[in-house]
């Protein structure tokens, strides 16, 4: 089970605010997670609705986290799958890496595959993820790309593609910022 099947699971039923599956296990070698809500009602519904349920062939067994006086720890310490380097906020801090959609468009169907979005995606910065479009295709237009890119300017070019003796363009557009990564 992934986080996200969590998120999934239980969004269905509350609000969640996070989900979490540490690495470790319990004493008696099962496996745990956590899925916080935006209120207290959320988490009692989702106890009441799904406190036995049988998940991938497992009974699954939901009770309120308590916590020992580490909150804060605990509360933060999933930060670290998603971040290379945590530190605390200062002055002298600088921003020299960003995160943005761009959206791809004109990539001819016979070249719509992972390898090319990659290369595509190297000419500004490093590809993170590739939007859904690219498995569950519903039309070859167009194509969401994360990547992680160093430079401050937005991304909004045409570039041209060349496979064997054809030429085709191609229009990349910055779709949206959605955060940061600081060292």
């Amino acid at each position: 089970m992934h986080w996200k099947g969590l998120w999934a699971l239980f969004g269905y039923h509350g609000e969640v605010v996070d989900a979490f599956i540490p690495t470790k296990r319990c004493r008696n070698g099962k496996r745990f997670g956590f899925v916080r809500f935006s209120n207290e009602r959320d988490a009692q519904r989702v106890i009441m609705r799904l406190n036995g349920f049988f998940l991938l062939g497992k009974r699954i067994r939901l009770k309120m986290a308590r916590y020992n006086g580490r909150r804060k720890q605990i509360e933060w310490s999933y930060l670290k799958d998603f971040f290379i380097k945590i530190e605390p906020w200062s002055e002298k801090l600088k921003i020299n890496e960003r995160v943005a959609w761009i959206e791809v468009s004109g990539v001819p169907l016979h070249c719509w595959k992972y390898e090319t979005f990659k290369r595509v995606a190297g000419l500004w910065g490093k590809l993170v993820s590739v939007g859904e479009n690219l498995t569950k295709v519903h039309n070859f237009k167009k194509i969401g790309l994360l990547i992680s890119i160093t430079q401050s300017n937005v991304v909004d070019d045409l570039v041209s593609m060349t496979v064997g003796d054809d030429l085709f363009l191609v229009r990349l557009d910055n779709r949206k910022e959605i955060g940061v990564q600081c060292s």
